[in-house]
């Protein structure tokens, strides 16, 4: 199965709007190309959780839905309050409205013989008191909830694949950005057989890149085929272009699209 991975779109911020809208124009006229039956959004889908934001988010991406594509988007930060550290329940709950479907996390999606877990990273954040930079938290009783679906899914005859998707950095690369019980979530995902996780996605720092160096295999080390944290999907390179990763998640392998 190929699905395709974007990331902090941010929406409501200069001319992100037209940039979404090109990103999905691109994936709707270029099917036989890239393949993908998915398309993930791991957080940030707008600016500041403002709900018109988050309504145009929805606009913006109905086009692939109406095409077939299963589209699954996870809360950032940003979807819940101004500047990504003020967390607004109002914000919460219109992104449920608008965005979550109304579920509770974690939340499981199946597609053909892949599971989808999808997490709030922000769920711990905002029952919370603490306030520090854009941290996230997915909160004890996620985790227990996670532990518990992945103990289920790994005796799953009709589940081969399972693929987590969460906005927060779970690794340290920037202060104040990794997620705060990033420790305790690994523990759980961690496995030393056959990994229970075929691939780990998220976002949050505008980075893309997989883990999977040699002098420091986090794919190897927690035992899971596939990590990777997407860049924002609307931001420019060099070249003027955005980036549309597709993952095959058959070969394990990531290949990037330039869309002008």
């Amino acid at each position: 199965m190929n699905i395709i991975h974007l990331s902090d779109l941010h929406i409501g911020r200069s001319n992100n709007t037209e940039n979404v809208s090109r990103l999905v124009e691109w994936i709707l006229d270029h099917a036989d190309q890239h393949q993908a039956q998915v398309v993930v959004v791991t957080g940030d889908l707008t600016d500041d959780g403002a709900e018109w934001q988050l309504q145009r988010a929805a606009e913006l991406l109905d086009p692939l839905e109406a095409a077939g594509y299963r589209v699954f988007t996870v809360p950032g930060n940003h979807d819940y309050g101004p500047f990504g550290i003020t967390e607004s329940q109002q914000s919460v709950e219109n992104f449920q409205k608008y965005l979550g479907g109304g579920v509770e996390y974690p939340h499981l999606e199946v597609v053909e013989s892949t599971g989808f877990v999808l997490l709030d990273s922000m769920q711990g954040e905002v029952r919370s008191i603490e306030f520090i930079g854009a941290e996230g938290q997915l909160g004890k009783e996620q985790r227990q909830k996670l532990d518990q679906l992945l103990d289920s899914l790994a005796e799953n005859s009709a589940v081969d694949q399972v693929v987590i998707l969460l906005h927060h950095h779970p690794f340290d690369l920037k202060k104040f950005h990794e997620m705060r019980d990033a420790k305790r979530f690994l523990k759980i995902v961690r496995s030393q057989e056959k990994p229970r996780v075929t691939a780990l996605l998220f976002g949050h720092k505008h980075l893309d890149f997989r883990f999977n160096d040699p002098e420091d295999h986090k794919e190897e080390l927690y035992g899971i085929d596939l990590i990777y944290a997407g860049g924002s999907s609307v931001e420019r390179n060099r070249e003027g272009e955005m980036i549309i990763p597709v993952i095959d998640l058959e070969a394990l392998v990531i290949e990037r699209y330039g869309v002008k």
